[in-house]
């Protein structure tokens, strides 16, 4: 026969036996909640954050079509403003940051907290 057949029949056996065995210990009551709550918790962050970074990608690609189209035909007059970003790119970093901080908290950390708070007062 197919030696990968044997290996499947013996696999199977394997299981069916460890399945009909009686478990050395058994799980607690509120094993399944706290996994649920756990994956819940999992899932929800990666949810938020997806969000975040796809309302961060379009803010940024609106800025950069935005400054594109606003940099050819004032050319000339944008000089003085670059210099003056150039020169005070410290702050310019520093507001930046602050504003990007203040997004995430806004659209991240207080909508887990928000949704924790609601699905610990439905009870369980």
């Amino acid at each position: 026969m197919n030696p990968e057949n044997d290996h499947l029949k013996e696999l199977d056996a394997l299981i069916t036996e460890a399945l009909k065995e009686k478990p050395e210990w058994e799980l607690s009551l509120s094993f399944t909640d706290t996994l649920l709550r756990k994956v819940e918790k999992r899932l929800t962050w990666r949810e938020l954050i997806r969000e975040f970074a796809m309302k961060t990608g379009i803010v940024a690609g609106s800025l950069v079509v935005l400054l594109v189209c606003l940099i050819f035909p004032l050319r000339e007059s944008l000089n003085p403003f670059l210099l003056l970003i150039v020169e005070h790119w410290q702050l310019v970093t520093g507001a930046g940051f602050l504003i990007l901080f203040t997004f995430f908290s806004d659209q991240v950390l207080l909508k887990f907290f928000s949704k924790q708070r609601l699905y610990a007062g439905s009870g369980s």
